[in-house]
C-alpha cells in the first residue's frame, strides 16, 4: 500500500475490519480516508444486527475518531442518485462511489461484489474502484 494513497471507503471495508477484529491495513487507511453518512449508517446497522447496539455504536464511534473526513450530503447526494439511476447497484454503493467522485479519490471495497463487478467497466468511467486485495 502506498503511504499517500487515500480512498472513499465503502461499508464493506469497515465491516471487514470489524469482523476481522482490527485489520492493520484498514486502520491505517481510515486516517486518510473519506466516509459518508450512508456508509456509517450501513456499518452501524449490520453490526447491530449481529452483535447488538452497544458494540455497533462503539465501533462506529472509534472509526469516527480515526477518519479523515465525512463527506457533505449536499455534494454527494445528487451524484449518488445519478449513479443509482445509471448502475444496477445498491444505493449504499452509489453513495460510496459518489463520495469518491466528489473528493476525486478511488473508491475502496473489501469484496468483489457481483453488482460492482458486473458494472465495473462503466463505473470506472466515472470513478476508479479498488479492492482490499489489491493493496
Amino acid at each position: 500500500m502506498s503511504g499517500s494513497e487515500r480512498f472513499a471507503i465503502d461499508s464493506s471495508v469497515l465491516l471487514y475490519d470489524y469482523f476481522a477484529r482490527g485489520s492493520k491495513v484498514v486502520s491505517e487507511l481510515l486516517s486518510k480516508s473519506v466516509l459518508n453518512e450512508v456508509t456509517i449508517s450501513e456499518t452501524l446497522y449490520v453490526i447491530c444486527r449481529t452483535d447488538g447496539r452497544e458494540k455497533a455504536s462503539a465501533y462506529v464511534e472509534e472509526c469516527a475518531k480515526k477518519i479523515y473526513a465525512i463527506a457533505s450530503s449536499e455534494r454527494v447526494s445528487p451524484i449518488a442518485g445519478y449513479m443509482k439511476c445509471k448502475f444496477a447497484i445498491s444505493l449504499s454503493d452509489c453513495w460510496a462511489l459518489a463520495t469518491a467522485k466528489v473528493f476525486e479519490l478511488p473508491c475502496l471495497f473489501a469484496l468483489r461484489e457481483t453488482e460492482i463487478i458486473r458494472n465495473l467497466a462503466a463505473i470506472d468511467q466515472e470513478v476508479k474502484v479498488k479492492f482490499l486485495d489489491e493493496l
